[in-house]
C-alpha cells in the first residue's frame, strides 16, 4: 500500500480520531448509574441489566441509535451525553495527521456509525468538519459499517474508486465488510495485531504513525 498515491482517505471517528474512553465510560458506568437510580436498584445490578440489553442489539442500527436507547431506557440519552461532553478527547496526534493529509492534497471523508445527534455533540467539542470533504453517518445509508452493503452504497454516494482509497478503522468487522465490497487498502488502528486471517491490514497504534508514509 502506497499512501503517497492514494487520493481518498476514509477515516473512522471513535477509536481513531477520538478516544474511546468517553463512550466506554458513558455506556458502561454513567448509564448504569442513572438506570440504577431510576429503577431503584443497585449499581451492579443495573450494570448487568444494561449490559444484557445493549449486547442484544450489537451489530445492528439500533446499537448506535440514541433515540432508540432513550425510549428503551426511559431517559434522555442525548442530554446525558451532552452533560458529559468534557470527557470527549482527541487521541494524541490525530488532529495533526488530518492537517498533514490536507497539506498533501488528500480527500478526507469521515465515515462513522455514530448517530447524527451523537456526532453533533462530539463535533461541538472538537469541530473537525473543516478537514473533511464529506461526513457520512451510517444512519443516512440505512446500513451500518459492519454490513458490506454499506460500502457499496458509500462508494456510489461519494463517487470514488476504491482502488484510490484507503480505509482507516479500529473495527475488524468493519474492515472485513469493506474488503468484501472491494476496498483492499485497509489500516487497522489497534495496539494488538488482528487475530483474524480473513484480512491482513496494515496495523498501527495511532493515526500519527502514518504521517511518515505520506
Amino acid at each position: 500500500m502506497q499512501l503517497k498515491v492514494i487520493k481518498n482517505f476514509l477515516i473512522d471517528l471513535d477509536g481513531v480520531i477520538l478516544d474511546l474512553k468517553y463512550d466506554n465510560f458513558f455506556w458502561k458506568e454513567h448509564i448504569p448509574k442513572i438506570y440504577s437510580k431510576l429503577h431503584k436498584m443497585s449499581y451492579k445490578e443495573a450494570q448487568t441489566i444494561t449490559k444484557q440489553i445493549f449486547n442484544y442489539k450489537k451489530k445492528t442500527m439500533d446499537w448506535y441509535d440514541i433515540n432508540y436507547w432513550s425510549n428503551m431506557l426511559s431517559l434522555d440519552v442525548y442530554k446525558e451525553k451532552e452533560n458529559n461532553i468534557e470527557r470527549i478527547a482527541l487521541i494524541n496526534g490525530s488532529k495533526n495527521f488530518l492537517e498533514d493529509l490536507i497539506q498533501h492534497d488528500k480527500n478526507l471523508y469521515l465515515i462513522t456509525n455514530a448517530h447524527p445527534r451523537t456526532l453533533q455533540i462530539k463535533l461541538k467539542k472538537y469541530n473537525i468538519r473543516k478537514y473533511f470533504k464529506s461526513i457520512i453517518c451510517s444512519h443516512e445509508l440505512n446500513y451500518i459499517k459492519e454490513e458490506s452493503q454499506f460500502w457499496y452504497i458509500l462508494r456510489n454516494k461519494l463517487n470514488i474508486s476504491f482502488e484510490d482509497s484507503v480505509l482507516i478503522e479500529d473495527s475488524l468487522d468493519n474492515l472485513v465488510a469493506a474488503q468484501s465490497a472491494g476496498l483492499k487498502n485497509l489500516v487497522y488502528v489497534s495496539k494488538k495485531s488482528p487475530l483474524s486471517m480473513a484480512i491482513k491490514p496494515l496495523t498501527i497504534e495511532y493515526l500519527s504513525d502514518l504521517s511518515s508514509a505520506l
